[in-house]
């Protein structure tokens, strides 16, 4: 019976423990979606995700990523053109996470909750250590330029090629099991569109 358990505890471990899908392409990477299906440099966690009039287009993602399957370096640029088709921004995009679950790493978003702020968080969305900002200044109906760029423990991130926040981490999620880029959503409706990502030490300047 014992044998049993441990058996079986060991079969949920190996489960809970599955790592990111196989990178299928490499960085720098660049993505302008010009095409019907997302393919298979994609990976779909859940939610709703579709290539829509040349961008990725998703409503109700209810925090189930679309995940890029390249494995990003630990210094690493992202630019990326974000819209909100809703009446509160609320667009995100996560940074060094696992390849397969929301808040694995850090978490970016544009005016969340009903536009009341925006943030950088670590881990979760809701702690503690989390940046904000308030007023968010976004709006709906409107393309913002994305840039953010990761050098160690150093964040920095920049909308329309100005500075928008910053978050410092003396503990960086970097390397295997904290390498994957996601674009992501709670209930909105976002495009994105003409993604670019580098090594930092390749990137073009701002």
């Amino acid at each position: 019976m014992y044998r049993r358990i441990g058996i079986g505890l060991m079969l949920l471990a190996a489960v809970g423990c599955k790592g990111a899908e196989p990178a299928v392409t490499t960085v720098p990477y660049a993505d302008d979606f010009e095409r019907d299906a997302l393919g298979e440099a994609w990976f779909q966690s859940g939610g709703h995700w579709v290539i829509d009039r040349g961008a990725v287009f998703t409503t109700g993602a209810n925090n189930a990523p679309l995940f890029l399957r390249a494995a990003l370096p630990a210094d690493v640029v992202v630019e990326i053109e974000v819209t909100s088709e809703t009446s509160a921004a609320d667009a995100k995009v996560e940074l060094m996470t696992d390849g397969r679950t929301h808040q694995s790493g850090y978490v970016f978003i544009l005016g969340g909750w009903n536009n009341t702020l925006s943030a950088i968080a670590r881990l979760d969305e809701h702690g503690k250590d989390r940046k904000t900002k308030k007023p968010t200044n976004a709006k709906a109906n409107t393309t913002y330029r994305w840039r953010i760029e990761k050098k160690g423990g150093d964040i920095d991130w920049y909308i329309d090629g100005q500075p928008y926040m910053r978050y410092r981490d003396p503990n960086p999620l970097e390397g295997p099991g904290n390498d994957r880029l996601a674009l992501s959503n709670w209930q909105s409706q976002l495009r994105y569109d003409n993604l670019k990502v580098w090594p930092y030490d390749r990137a073009p300047p701002r």
